[in-house]
């Protein structure tokens, strides 16, 4: 069996391009067997030597899920690394991913975990390599390795509705996760620490934010059941306790009955 080959797609948008290609750490790609940018926006872009070995693909359209399905479309590795134009990688980032990958070529979604850069964990991750649906809650999409072959098979996508640049700015990575499990899609995690970010509290923001609040509501009817409906409580015990307002709590309940029309759900 051959080595598995990796993609590595950042996206990035033209407001963003000069700081990115500033800080970016690109000679970290170098073990990459493929690197897609894409940049988003209409505005004019100054060519820059460090990029010309790199697949830059322009699109005018702003929004973080139709990136990431561009990069889906355009790569021509068997897995897709998605990642942000601000994250930071270790030297050794790209050959531990796919030394993993040539190991577990059957998995068809790893994850990875992401630490701040004070070396404390982003989050809290999982102590287990396979995951199920409900691990869909914690994910974030510079945590994913997908396989191309899986998501082009079962037509899996990030929704276009949902992600920075769309109207609701939230769970566009939880949707994808749940797409691919609901289809079969076997997910590991691989508990090494792999990138850096920034550590921002998205807590105080996205339980006080109506858009995302109403995309939280439709990932928890998308999610369904019994356990769709306690998250939806749970969510909103979290909303009151961190917003003291009823009335924003209250989009998580237009979200969860209005899922068709947010995220194309389909009724039950």
């Amino acid at each position: 069996m051959s080595t598995p080959t990796l993609s590595i797609v950042v996206s990035t948008i033209d407001k963003n391009f000069e700081k990115f290609v500033k800080n970016f750490q690109f000679g970290k790609l170098k073990n990459a067997d493929e690197v897609i940018i894409i940049v988003q926006g209409a505005g004019e872009l100054v060519h820059h030597s460090e990029l010309a070995s790199f697949n830059v693909i322009v699109e005018k359209r702003y929004g973080l899920s139709l990136s990431r399905n561009i990069g889906i479309e355009n790569s021509s590795s068997d897995f897709i690394w998605f990642l942000d134009d601000d994250v930071y990688l270790f030297d050794y980032s790209i050959d531990k991913i796919k030394d993993h990958l040539n190991r577990n070529p059957s998995i068809d979604l790893h994850t990875i975990r992401l630490e701040c850069f004070d070396n404390k964990p982003y989050k809290k991750y999982p102590n287990k390599h396979s995951l199920n649906r409900f691990n869909a809650l914690g994910i974030s999409s510079v945590e994913l390795i997908v396989s191309k072959e899986f998501v082009i098979k079962n037509n899996v996508r990030f929704n276009k509705n949902l992600g920075l640049g769309s109207k609701f700015p939230s769970i566009e990575e939880n949707i994808f996760f749940l797409d691919l499990f609901d289809k079969g899609g076997v997910v590991s995690h691989f508990p090494e620490f792999l990138i850096k970010h920034e550590y921002i509290n998205r807590k105080a923001i996205h339980f006080k934010d109506e858009f995302i609040l109403k995309a939280k509501g439709a990932f928890c009817r998308r999610y369904g059941g019994l356990v769709g409906f306690m998250i939806l409580g749970y969510y909103s015990l979290k909303c009151l306790f961190i917003s003291k307002n009823f009335l924003i709590m209250l989009n998580l309940f237009f979200g969860y009955v209005n899922a068709q029309t947010i995220i194309g759900l389909d009724d039950e």
